[in-house]
């Protein structure tokens, strides 16, 4: 079984214990790893044991080479003892101070609660954006839904989500944990997308500054630097780095790298579509988490963002306008809808132009009720900023299912007409009653 600890970092850790040549963060690294694992605290506890035992070794050695009686010596092992738990205390002593805080938050849900008290065990977050700043300076941006742990002084671990991840120059050694492995920084900033696809983990990661350790394929570990950008896919226990999703380079521009202002997001109070199911004929699906379903139309999740096997908007297959029905469960009476485009996050390939509004009571017999024409989104705008709806009113009418049809989209300006990479797509639609 594995041990739920580093033993060759804890054994590194005991020694400048013993040594006296802790630093204060090595202090707190070593406090968090004892007060976690049951396993570490035994190793400590026998290494302790054979420290003990060479210096009582070392004292013998002496007393037969000399011939002299060295009466203090005596006291060497009690004192060593001493020592060591006075160490101990002081290290467990400092587990009220804690090794990274919520320094900041913008939108942020937390799961089951307010704004959590204290980082301890796994926690998430639902929606919005949230800062955490260790003692040690390393600040982490994390982007909702994620699931994270702050499990040490010097490490994380990211289960799903969004981070980006900062680390000041004095600092090394910063562990960022995955489900596809663990990720080091050498002194850096660097930003990751935790995600899956059908084969397994699929973690997108960029190196904004300086370098970084991942998992690697051949060898244990690869060096990505500034401006490198790689997946790491992880299916049956092997590790495959790859450099593109299907026709798209590894891209983390969209990642938020400080904490965003507030949006002033809008409200949803009123839409009758927020968390209704969605059906549609088709939509864009490849390999390695590139999904984009109809239910991400209706999920409260504003602008392009998501990752691998959760992306927060809606594309048509490639060359198609696509179309979806959004289910209200219940007739309801309606004369306004809201849409939100999109540009498919940094890439600008996408998005509907002409579209066409229908209705039904009973989702066989559709009746046209508006016809418009959306704005292209030429520019992706900062993290956290929303991308812009458009309102569209109409006669009042009673229905429980609607339907958009695109019947153009935008293309993306510099591909010639034959590149298969556009079609239609969308980020969210609300409705309301008239």
């Amino acid at each position: 079984m594995n041990p739920d600890y580093d033993p060759q970092r804890l054994d590194a850790l005991l020694q400048g214990l013993f040594d006296e040549a802790l630093r204060d963060s090595e202090v707190l690294e070593l406090n968090a790893t004892l007060l976690k694992s049951q396993s570490a605290r035994s190793h400590y506890r026998k290494r302790l044991r054979i420290h003990a035992s060479l210096i009582r070794q070392r004292r013998v050695e002496t007393v037969v080479a000399t011939q002299t009686p060295a009466p203090v010596r005596r006291y060497w092992p009690a004192a060593l003892g001493l020592a060591a738990a006075i160490a101990l205390l002081a290290v467990f002593s400092l587990s009220k101070k804690p090794v990274a805080e919520i320094t900041g938050s913008t939108a942020a849900i937390w799961s089951g609660q307010d704004t959590p008290s204290s980082l301890t065990g796994p926690l998430d977050l639902i929606s919005g954006y949230a800062e955490i700043t260790y003692q040690s300076g390393v600040r982490v941006i994390l982007e909702g839904p994620c699931r994270f742990e702050v499990t040490s002084a010097t490490s994380m671990q990211v289960a799903h989500g969004r981070a980006s991840v900062k680390v000041p120059k004095p600092v090394n050694g910063f562990h960022l944990d995955t489900p596809a492995g663990r990720i080091t920084d050498l002194g850096t900033e660097f930003g990751v997308a935790v995600g899956s696809g059908v084969e397994g983990p699929v973690i997108l990661t960029e190196v904004f500054d300086g370098e970084i350790e991942i998992p690697a394929e051949d060898t244990p570990r690869k060096r990505l630097s500034t401006g490198d950008s790689l997946a790491i896919v992880r299916d049956s226990g092997n590790t495959r780095l790859i450099s593109t999703l299907e026709d798209y380079r590894i891209d983390l521009a969209d990642t938020a790298r400080r904490l965003p202002p507030s949006s002033g997001s809008s409200l949803e109070a009123g839409n009758l579509a927020l968390g209704k199911p969605v059906t549609s004929p088709a939509f864009y699906a490849k390999k390695h988490g590139n999904v984009f379903p109809p239910h991400s139309l209706t999920d409260g999740r504003l602008n392009d963002s998501g990752l691998p096997g959760d992306w927060s908007f809606w594309l048509a297959p490639n060359g198609e306008a696509g179309e979806f029905t959004v289910d209200l469960l219940n007739a309801e009476t309606i004369g306004r809808i809201d849409l939100q485009n999109t540009r498919n996050r940094t890439y600008g390939d996408r998005g509907f132009r002409e579209i066409q509004i229908l209705t039904s009571i009973d989702g066989i017999d559709f009746q046209e009720v508006l016809r418009a024409e959306l704005q292209r989104i030429p520019e992706l705008p900062p993290p956290g900023v929303e991308f812009p709806f458009e309102s569209f009113t109409f006669p009042a009418v009673n229905a429980r299912y609607v339907k958009l049809v695109g019947i153009s989209y935008y293309r993306h300006p510099d591909r010639p007409l034959d590149n298969p990479n556009h079609g239609g797509g969308l980020n969210e639609i609300r409705i309301f009653a008239k």
